[in-house]
């Protein structure tokens, strides 16, 4: 048993790997467990709540970095653009290295990035760190929707991507209060 498929539990038996991505046939196909689910959703999770706990936090920078408002704006654009550019990458290079692989890799990677945030020592600098943090996030994002697409039937997709929606909401409420 692979260590991706160790994250999944079937109702009956999981079908074949074939190297190639098929839609799950009901009553067939595994289904995510909720830990699994917990799991993927946690870096969804993240990289919501990371783009909005910025915006509180920049008068904070402005001060301690001595930023201007073009800078400032940066940090924020900064993230989304890179995401927003490199999301349709990411989706690809899970297709073809692995959905676990590239989430594993887009965690550790965001993770890192975020260090790099919080000791910037100046605004370019976290300009850059913000950047690369923008594309960590794109290589985790789009591993959780299509994980989430890939197993379990109808009803157990349509429950986590209803989880997956809660989770951007309750994301972006605690990042505005953090």
């Amino acid at each position: 048993m692979s260590t991706e498929s160790s994250l999944l539990r079937s109702p009956e038996r999981a079908p074949a790997r074939t190297g190639h991505a098929a839609a799950p046939t009901a009553g067939t196909a595994a289904a995510l467990s909720p830990l699994a689910l917990a799991t993927i959703l946690s870096g969804t999770f993240l990289a919501m709540v990371d783009f909005f706990i910025v915006n509180v936090a920049l008068p904070t920078m402005a001060r301690n970095l001595h930023a201007s408002s073009g800078l400032l704006e940066l940090v924020v654009a900064g993230y989304a653009t890179a995401y927003a550019v490199l999301l349709v990458l990411g989706g690809r290079l899970g297709d073809g290295r692995g959905r676990k692989r590239l989430f594993l890799s887009g965690v550790a990677a965001f993770t890192i990035t975020s260090l790099l945030c919080g000791l910037a020592p100046s605004a370019g600098a976290l300009v850059a760190a913000r950047v690369l943090q923008g594309a960590a996030a794109a290589m985790m994002v789009p591993q959780v929707l299509s994980t989430i697409q890939a197993t379990g039937d109808l009803p157990s997709r349509a429950r986590a991507l209803g989880w997956f929606g809660a989770t951007g909401g309750i994301a972006a409420v605690v990042g505005q209060v953090l």
